[in-house]
């Protein structure tokens, strides 16, 4: 499906999340640090607004009415499974050994409730960087502009 977004998507975050005050706190803390938001309140909506953007990460959030994350989560990787990897979970739901399970085998990064303003920023920045990182070792040059010699032991 052919999607008309943006012109540039890089620094754009879909916050996924029921409750309207985790929307507001994490997306002014987002463009404060300079990433363009846009927000749903379930999954359902969040698969519509990603049928007409690309965005560079999606939070989030798991126990959501409508649509769960955990919902949203295997439609987003049907339709859209160029974006499955671009996902971040929040929740508050820690006890559940279901929902264990279901982050743990995703491997995604979670944001665990209540959080930590920064840590949100550190989640964010950790996953684009991986994202944004090229194949290869990380740390590594991937190309040398000259010949690579190992010293003689």
């Amino acid at each position: 499906m052919a999607r008309h977004g943006r012109a540039s998507t890089q620094n754009w975050i879909l916050l996924v999340d029921n409750e309207q005050d985790i929307l507001d706190i994490m997306a002014r803390v987002l463009q404060s640090a300079g990433y363009a938001i846009d927000t749903a309140n379930d999954g359902r909506a969040a698969l519509e607004r990603v049928s007409h953007q690309d965005y560079a990460l999606i939070i989030s959030n798991i126990r959501m009415p409508v649509m769960g994350g955990e919902a949203f989560y295997h439609q987003l990787c049907s339709s859209h499974a160029d974006m499955s990897d671009r996902i971040i979970f929040c929740t508050g739901d820690t006890a559940n050994a279901g929902t264990r399970r279901f982050l743990s085998a995703t491997g995604a990064p979670v944001i665990y409730k209540p959080f930590h303003l920064h840590t949100v920023l550190d989640v964010v920045s950790s996953k684009l960087k991986v994202l944004h990182s090229p194949a290869g070792c990380p740390g590594l040059p991937l190309a040398s502009s000259g010949p690579v010699t190992a010293p003689a032991y």
